[in-house]
């Protein structure tokens, strides 16, 4: 059986909070004056991190790597086994957010694609265009729309990732079955870039451009294919890595740290060209060494530690899909609760204290509550709500669909076994 690896379920937990930080942050504009915001501006970054982190564990856990055969990934049971760990969590999302939208003055307003650093572009969806992204919704289609991401905003990584999933049977054994994988990796960081050098010598900072390069699953891809390869380097090398990052632990992760906060201000701070190379590529080694450095950490904890990490690395995907419902619900709570009339005084009159509401503005200081808020209610919302669906989804679909045959081996003279 496969070791346990903690500090990855430490890193999904930490880019999950930064990118919820990423998201809301920007609508407090005292937080904004203040210099640390650039560093929570990085947010394709761990977006990043968090695709080749996904191809990473999902060949520690779904491809058994032996000496001189990797076996088969069994294709009905992998789709059954993402598909309920994924659907559930974007579909209660999605209904949250269509309520929220509904009790919203102007609930079909999105923002075009652009760049990061440039003034929102507002754009009011009519209703063929609601119809159609409700669509692309619900069939985990909405990443491939490169104009704007409408409903829950976020949800467009969970599209993406559907979609390395769909993919993710063929290409992972073959991978991995590479004998040259720091070549292939290579070209992994060339693909990414790829795009983004077009697009800066170009010139081409248009809505449909930059949105493509955002969120489009294809471009994305190397990403994921990266994490596959980057985990058959490291389980070949098991022993050289974690005994390096052990002997340099500190060295490593201070290198690594001013690395991603001078990239983080020169996202914010810089120049157009790199906002768009920074997001699509620029900084793919640096995080594959934090993939490797988090694998290597926390091997010997206690079983009550790793209980923890597993819970929180289990709920970032919850983290990553309720943080923007939540907060809008927030900030309406905030919002009412700030009126200058008796809450009771609004039953007879719902129109005067909408109005009040709309100008109370979001206080910073309640900001740590919602933080607190959407960790707590993320680990309760995964345990209590998708753990029991997703496992009475994978018994009805396990029985209909499911392979009972065991995974066949693809033979082949060069993987070697994970320590």
């Amino acid at each position: 059986m496969k070791g346990m690896l903690p500090g990855l379920d430490v890193l999904r937990f930490l880019l999950a909070c930064y990118l919820v930080i990423y998201h809301t942050l920007v609508y407090y504009p005292a937080a904004q004056a203040m210099l640390w915001a650039d560093l929570f501006k990085l947010g394709g970054g761990a977006t990043s991190i968090f695709f080749i982190l996904s191809g990473f564990i999902l060949s520690h856990v779904s491809v058994e790597m032996m000496p001189g055969e990797v076996k088969k990934v069994s294709a009905s049971r992998f789709f059954i086994n993402r598909f309920t760990n994924l659907y559930p969590i974007h579909i209660i999302t999605l209904m949250l957010t269509v309520g929220l939208m509904i009790v919203n003055s102007r609930p079909f307003d999105v923002e075009l694609s652009n760049l990061d650093s440039a003034p929102p572009i507002i754009h009011t969806m009519s209703a063929v265009e609601v119809s159609i992204n409700a669509i692309l919704q619900i069939l985990l289609l909405q990443a491939w729309n490169p104009f704007y991401l409408s409903f829950n905003i976020p949800s467009w990584s969970l599209s993406t990732l559907f979609f390395f999933y769909l993919l993710f049977p063929a290409a992972a054994p073959r991978l991995l079955s590479m004998r040259r994988k720091w070549p292939m990796l290579t070209a992994m960081w060339a693909a990414c870039l790829l795009p983004a050098v077009i697009v800066v010598v170009n010139g081409w900072y248009g809505v449909g451009t930059i949105g493509m390069l955002h969120t489009n699953p294809l471009i994305r891809l190397p990403e994921f294919l990266a994490g596959i390869l980057a985990y058959g380097i490291f389980a070949g090398h098991n022993r050289q890595i974690t005994g390096l990052v052990a002997r340099h632990r500190r060295i490593l992760i201070g290198t690594l740290a001013v690395l991603f906060i001078g990239a983080a201000f020169l996202f914010a701070e810089g120049p157009s060209f790199w906002e768009v190379l920074l997001h699509n590529g620029a900084m793919l080694p640096a995080q594959v060494a934090v993939i490797f450095v988090s694998a290597s950490l926390l091997q010997r904890a206690s079983p009550r530690v790793v209980g923890w990490t597993r819970r929180l690395g289990n709920a970032s995907l919850s983290i990553f899909a309720l943080q923007i419902p939540l907060f809008i619900g927030f900030l309406k709570v905030q919002k009412v609760l700030g009126i200058p009339y008796p809450l009771l005084s609004c039953v007879h009159r719902l129109h005067v204290c909408a109005e009040a509401a709309s100008r109370v503005p979001a206080h910073f200081s309640a900001y740590p509550a919602y933080l607190a808020t959407i960790l707590v209610g993320s680990i309760l919302f995964q345990e209590r709500i998708v753990a029991p669906l997703r496992s009475t989804l994978r018994r009805v679909l396990n029985r209909r669909w499911g392979s009972p045959r065991p995974a066949q081996m693809l033979h082949t003279a060069s993987v070697p076994k994970a320590q």
